[in-house]
């Protein structure tokens, strides 16, 4: 009854939200990106990359996904591997002491109103799973809101079908709120642009949960006020690369994948490759990107045995966290205090680390009590169940001596 409920206010609210907000003209529809952020200096969306994580089986899937892309129409293909005939390939391969990265494929856009074509570039981060970089680059920079809005309007249809779309019980709040709008709107644009690559992505994350993005910025000029938003983000950490290049990321989001905001001035473009991070410093950028989407996992498959809800443990359940410790266990395949994430620092808090060692530490933590506890609950159903069978035994036995 309760999803019935939950699935007529997604619906009333798309519904809603687009009578009564985005038809009617807002002056935030027309404004540049720079007015939106209050900043003062012209600035760009030049691209944004979408991060998933994928095993062997996700990776044969996703091959003959790209293959079947071919054959349409509205794309075109380039893709580095051959795809399985009959037998699954190995795409991802138990590894000694290092992984690798490289080029996945290249899929053009032929018939969308902003996106002109997504690379994807792979890594391996441990001996099961890879992280694939869909970036997308676009048509043209956005440099005005209306590009947004009028995406969002083109393709609205979409949102009420997918799972992750947020939604709201009242509309009241959002009629004269320009600012909560502004916000939603970009979480719609979001949400639409992990639909557009849900076309050739098959992992169990993406139909979900927002997964991790990086909006890519240029700004033409470096002012003080520029400099002041980067150095105090509101509810957000800054990192800075270089003096002409930073990284804004947003950790106030509960259940999606990380957001992060990648600031260029225009003198020196050199956007980072997240892809070469992910091959040297793998499971613990992994949980900074992912942290979020895999706490939720945990209540999903765990929280129902630690609340007493379930007192025999699925084994899929416990085979999943056993790997999960397993994986972060991997440390041969990272060094934590390499080049690349000690050149990476902390700019609104000259304490902060790209990379949480505690962090790290504290999950695996986590795993480890999980797993002992599961091990005392199934310790403690073996014992039940056998003293109900011996039991069970003594009455038969008893009966059987007087029949």
């Amino acid at each position: 009854m309760f999803k019935l409920y939950y699935k007529y206010k997604k619906i009333k609210w798309f519904k809603d939200y687009k009578e009564k907000v985005l038809n009617l003209q807002h002056c935030y529809y027309n404004k540049s990106l720079m007015e939106i952020f209050d900043l003062d200096s012209n600035m760009d969306l030049y691209s944004v990359s979408i991060y998933d994580v994928v095993n062997n089986n996700d990776v044969n899937k996703l091959v003959k996904k790209i293959y079947q892309l071919k054959r349409n129409k509205n794309y075109s293909v380039e893709i580095s591997y051959k795809k399985k005939f009959i037998k699954d390939i190995n795409y991802i391969r138990p590894e000694f002491d290092h992984t690798g990265h490289g080029i996945f494929a290249k899929i053009k856009f032929l018939n969308d109103s902003l996106i002109s074509y997504i690379d994807m570039t792979w890594s391996q981060i441990n001996n099961e799973e890879a992280i694939i970089e869909y970036e997308i680059h676009l048509k043209k920079c956005i440099d005005s809101f209306s590009i947004i809005h009028d995406y969002i309007l083109e393709n609205y249809k979409k949102l009420r079908k997918i799972k992750y779309s947020i939604f709201y019980f009242n509309i009241e709040n959002f009629l004269n709120d320009d600012s909560q709008n502004i916000q939603t709107e970009f979480k719609y644009f979001r949400t639409i642009l992990q639909q557009k690559i849900s076309k050739v992505s098959t992992s169990n994350y993406s139909k979900k949960y927002l997964l991790p993005i990086k909006f890519t910025y240029l700004i033409k000029n470096k002012t003080k006020k520029i400099m002041k938003y980067i150095e105090k983000p509101f509810l957000e950490e800054s990192f800075i690369v270089d003096k002409d290049h930073y990284l804004i990321l947003n950790t106030i989001e509960e259940f999606d994948g990380i957001e992060i905001n990648e600031v260029i001035f225009k003198k020196r473009f050199n956007p980072i490759n997240m892809v070469v991070m992910m091959s040297e410093l793998k499971m613990p950028l992994y949980y900074r990107f992912f942290y979020n989407i895999e706490k939720q996992e945990l209540e999903y498959k765990i929280g129902k045995y630690l609340n007493s809800k379930k007192f025999f443990v699925n084994i899929w359940n416990y085979k999943w966290l056993l790997n999960k410790k397993r994986r972060l266990d991997e440390k041969r395949f990272y060094n934590i205090n390499n080049k690349r994430s000690k050149s990476i620092n902390g700019f609104s808090n000259k304490k902060i680390s790209l990379i949480d060692e505690l962090l790290i530490k504290n999950i695996g933590d986590v795993y480890s009590e999980n797993i002992e506890y599961i091990n005392n609950l199934n310790t403690i159903n073996y014992n039940t169940i056998a003293f109900a069978i011996s039991v069970l035994a003594l009455i038969i036995a008893i009966v059987a001596i007087f029949i």
